[in-house]
């Protein structure tokens, strides 16, 4: 996996309203701390005898068997560290978790044992400082890294065991989970305080499933007393979830999901069936059944996540044969470097441009936002201008803008795009000049966005609904800037999992590093394009970086998309 370089400039961002979960560079201060933490530990063992510090230095084993302390690596520069840091530890979810439940769960209980028992001296008053100059997790960000775990686990249908024994999908880490930080998981999914996306409700299937694995991990490890406390909680989980359950006949789309398996669980012994099995017998089902007219958030999440995990759906738009070929667009331009085009649909269309960015311009990118980013948040469509937004658990990343007039870089890079996408992306040159108020009209700023482990989108429209016009589809001038006509998402990284997937269109373009994938939003009569409705599926290992170049409809006069049957 290629490393980003980053700076040392991520050990001091100031966050504004962030969730320290959903910002990476955040996660890498907080690992960067916890090793001089674990120093004050380590120290504190030799006049102190606790079981709690004891299980808190135990559950830091797996993440400096995946990458050993700074202080511990030769011929390593404290940059380079940090960019392995964000690979190996922040992009692994299974590190993020047990993070998270030290740092919320452990930490404060050590902390107070050690100042009952040794006062305020040099290590106490050492840790307090450490923790006191660093924004630190708090019970929702604990939250929001459980929910990623189980949707890691739901999307991709991985075996709990398996990522408590560090392995995602087809990758072998370090990362460990215990059986308590296992039932922790089921027991927040059965809870139903946090649902881990709007329209459901408790999450009986997951709950069972987790807790399925933790029983599975106490047997293999002899844990008695947690066996008894895992077949209690299994049995209400399996009760509520026959007592609740919704048929998924007639519901394709919507059930079974992360609330309800297929069917009821067999609940006397000799017929009693896994979640592992329920979840195996989906597959017919959902091949079998025509698909719901009513779906509860408007897209089909069966059709999503297989497009996820890389399978193929009934009605894909995906050409008979591959189609991929070298073009210049007759656009003098790319005459000595034609583009890598791939056409993943040609109607309507979804085009992948393969090297499209330089290392050099990503490693510019993603260095200039460091400073800038913060938890990304949606629409508020309670807000009747169309101007509101809220931080919500349907997207889980971190974003932030810039802007053409801040390098030559950008300004060329948006013109290289409105060349291959062949539409209008750049103010005119006069416009770049110092002291000129920066504005957009063709084409919105460099949204950058930042997705750890976990991190998601739910299926969205990047065009406005056309009740909820915001502002700003006016300029101050009274201009037409109109809606976001069309996307030029550019992929800044390469990980697992993560595609973007198209639920209508039944296709998924892949993330690698440096490539662009351009699409219509609009039809030809200015309404919104319901194919074009698309999400970003949960990372499983590595980071993602993207950068979204959204180009506005008012410049396009004559560069509309060619009219489709069904428009």
């Amino acid at each position: 996996m290629n490393l980003i370089i980053v700076p040392l400039l991520i050990l001091k961002i100031s966050l504004v309203s962030s969730i320290v979960f959903s910002v990476p560079h955040q996660l890498a201060s907080l690992f960067k701390m916890e090793e001089q933490l674990v120093d004050r530990l380590n120290m504190a063992t030799e006049f102190y005898k606790s079981k709690t510090l004891d299980l808190y230095l135990q559950t830091c084993e797996p993440r400096f068997k995946q990458l050993p302390a700074f202080s511990d690596l030769e011929q390593v520069d404290e940059s380079e560290y940090l960019s392995k840091v964000l690979v190996d530890l922040v992009g692994n979810p299974i590190h993020v978790y047990s993070l998270m439940d030290r740092l919320v769960m452990q930490l404060p209980v050590v902390r107070k044992e050690l100042e009952e028992h040794l006062g305020n001296d040099n290590i106490t008053e050492s840790i307090r400082t450490l923790v006191e100059e660093i924004e630190m997790p708090e019970e929702m960000d604990f939250e929001g890294v459980t929910q990623a775990l189980a949707r890691i686990q739901f999307a991709y249908r991985l075996d709990p065991v398996q990522l408590a024994g560090g392995k995602i999908k087809d990758t072998q880490t370090e990362g460990r989970l215990s059986v308590k930080q296992m039932m922790n998981i089921a027991e927040r999914r059965l809870s139903g305080a946090q649902p881990m996306r709007p329209a459901i409700g408790k999450e009986y299937a997951l709950a069972i499933e987790w807790a399925e694995g933790a029983l599975t991990l106490a047997n293999e490890v002899g844990d008695k007393p947690m066996e008894k406390v895992i077949t209690r909680f299994l049995h209400k989980a399996r009760l509520e979830h026959n007592n609740n359950w919704n048929s998924p006949v007639g519901q394709r789309g919507n059930y079974p999901n992360e609330e309800f398996f297929l069917r009821r669980i067999e609940s006397s012994r000799p017929l009693m069936t896994s979640g592992k099995e329920l979840r195996k017998e989906e597959t017919d089902f959902l091949r079998n059944n025509p698909e719901n007219g009513h779906l509860k958030q408007g897209y089909n999440i069966h059709d999503f996540y297989s497009l996820c995990r890389g399978e193929t759906v009934i009605h894909s738009h995906t050409p008979r044969s591959p189609m991929c070929h070298l073009t210049t667009k007759n656009n003098p331009y790319f005459f000595l470097a034609p583009l890598k085009l791939e056409i993943l649909s040609e109607e309507p269309l979804l085009h992948l441009y393969h090297e499209i960015l330089t290392d050099g311009e990503i490693n510019f990118m993603t260095s200039r936002i460091l400073s800038k980013l913060q938890a990304a948040s949606v629409q508020d469509t309670s807000v009747s201008n169309g101007g509101g937004s809220k931080v919500s658990n349907e997207r889980t990343q971190s974003s932030g803008w810039i802007w053409d007039q801040e390098d030559d870089l950008l300004y060329k890079l948006s013109k290289k795009t409105g060349k291959f996408a062949e539409m209008e992306t750049t103010r005119p040159e006069e416009e770049m000049a110092p002291g000129v108020d920066w504005r957009f009209v063709e084409s919105e700023a460099w949204q950058m966005g930042l997705y750890g482990p976990g991190g998601h989108y739910l299926p969205h429209f990047d065009a406005f609904d056309i009740n909820l016009m915001p502002p700003d589809v006016w300029s101050t001038n009274g201009l037409w800037v109109g809606s976001r006509i069309a996307t030029v998402m550019f992929y800044l990284s390469d990980l697992v999992g993560g595609r973007t997937a198209f639920p209508k269109m039944g296709l998924a373009a892949t993330p690698r590093k440096g490539t662009a994938v351009f699409w219509y939003n609009l039809l030809r009569n200015g309404n919104r394009d319901d194919l074009s409705l698309h999400g970003a599926c949960p990372t499983a290992l590595g980071i993602k970086w993207v950068s979204n170049k959204w180009i506005r409809e008012g410049s396009q006069i004559w560069k509309m998309p060619c009219a489709r049957n069904d428009s």
